[in-house]
């Protein structure tokens, strides 16, 4: 904490230039006490954290959720001083009776108040939804930024990316996609994650852009960096596609067996699910299931109807069938609300319409017109995924899904 109250009601700040010998003789002179719960807090001035107010031991406090650590008290004040220096109207720490919370940094930005938080440690998802939601019901929009040391790499631009730090995943009303933000307080660089397209449950391929706190703007953070797919992203795909097919059948649990069930009941066998299945989507993220299973989910009502005619809708009801017996899941996204699965659905069935696979009657229904394939060997799943996507690369018509998907323009 780096607000307290004196006795008399007035605020005294840590984020001033205060010399170490001035605030010992603050602590000495004055009592200070919590704006929140208005218990007595204990001013800290060791060696191992900055100058900060803390409860007493064993004090309640319904703003203070864990004690803090000097990770967190240096992130806020580094992002504070950034506001400040923008001459942004920034409140460090302000108490808000409205809803009984205290953000670490409220700001006004134009038309817009903001509560920042600056997030090192773990937060449950009730917790979580709780406090946007209180701010929210206020018109305030919340900005979430995680510590750094949350970041785990597998290489440049592959992630572990666990649903706790998809939670954090902000959408802008001008920002097309979902990012991402983690600051270092060590390094004083902020990193935004963009181009989130998520392998599976857990990996995810994204761009990491990382900038020096000073070098940005608070509207930059509002912003979406327009930064183009490594090349190397379409080779990565297809090897972990090919990585799916040979383990995805090997680490059964209970989901996993139910979907095997489900995939050999309509003759699919697990690791030969159809070529056409398993594709990277600019609205992909909104699956928590991996491409390849929801996917090939998608094209089970055309391999079961007779007459190869199927309504858009009745394969949303499939869809939504599938994750109410629990062999799907929709990503939850409390900061990116305003889209669901269904775009997923229907992006990957224009996809296959634009390769020549669907054709659509009346808006509503789409008819199979070429087969789907379903390779025997390795050897042809190998050769039939990428002649695939060679295909996807170079038919004219789907210039404006490359495009999408590897510039996010257009969305």
């Amino acid at each position: 904490m780096l607000v307290a109250l004196l006795r008399n009601g007035e605020v005294v700040s840590l984020a001033g230039n205060w010399t170490k010998e001035e605030l010992v003789r603050l602590k000495k002179s004055e009592s200070f006490f919590c704006p929140a719960c208005k218990r007595e807090v204990v001013l800290k001035l060791g060696n191992r954290r900055i100058p900060h107010f803390a409860h007493k031991k064993d004090a309640a406090c319904p703003c203070e959720h864990e004690p803090e650590s000097a990770r967190h008290l240096t992130g806020k004040l580094d992002l504070f001083s950034w506001l400040q220096r923008q001459n942004i109207q920034a409140k460090l720490e302000p108490y808000l009776p409205s809803v009984r919370q205290r953000p670490d940094i409220l700001v006004a930005h134009r038309r817009f108040i903001y509560a920042m938080e600056y997030q090192c440690s773990a937060i449950c998802e009730q917790l979580f939804q709780k406090r946007n939601n209180s701010y929210r019901t206020k018109g305030i929009r919340p900005i979430w930024i995680l510590g750094a040391h949350h970041l785990r790499y597998r290489n440049m631009h592959q992630l572990t990316l666990p649903r706790f730090q998809w939670m954090f995943a902000h959408r802008f009303p001008l920002v097309p996609r979902p990012l991402l933000f983690y600051y270092c307080s060590e390094t004083k660089r902020l990193i935004r994650l963009v181009h989130l397209i998520p392998f599976s449950v857990h990996h995810t391929f994204a761009i990491p852009v990382v900038q020096p706190l000073h070098s940005l703007s608070f509207s930059d953070l509002l912003s979406f960096p327009v930064v183009p797919l490594p090349a190397s992203f379409w080779h990565d795909w297809l090897s972990y596609k090919k990585r799916w097919r040979l383990t995805f059948p090997l680490y059964p649990n209970k989901v996993t067996r139910l979907i095997c069930s489900d995939f050999y009941r309509w003759g699919v066998i697990p690791s030969l699910f159809p070529t056409e299945a398993g594709w990277p989507l600019p609205h992909g993220y909104l699956f928590e299931t991996p491409p390849f299973i929801w996917q090939t989910y998608v094209l089970i009502p055309f391999m079961q109807s007779e007459s190869k005619l199927v309504s858009a809708d009745s394969i949303y009801r499939f869809i939504e069938e599938r994750m109410d017996a629990g062999r799907l899941a929709a990503r939850q996204l409390p900061l990116a609300t305003g889209q669901r699965y269904t775009q997923a659905v229907y992006e990957y069935l224009q996809l296959l319409t634009k390769l020549g696979y669907f054709q659509w009657e009346s808006r509503k229904r789409l008819r199979l017109v070429k087969e789907f394939t379903f390779p025997k060997t390795t050897d042809e799943v190998i050769q039939q995924d990428q002649q695939m996507m060679e295909k996807m690369k170079t038919t004219p018509s789907l210039s404006h899904y490359i495009n999408e998907l590897e510039l996010h323009k257009n969305a």
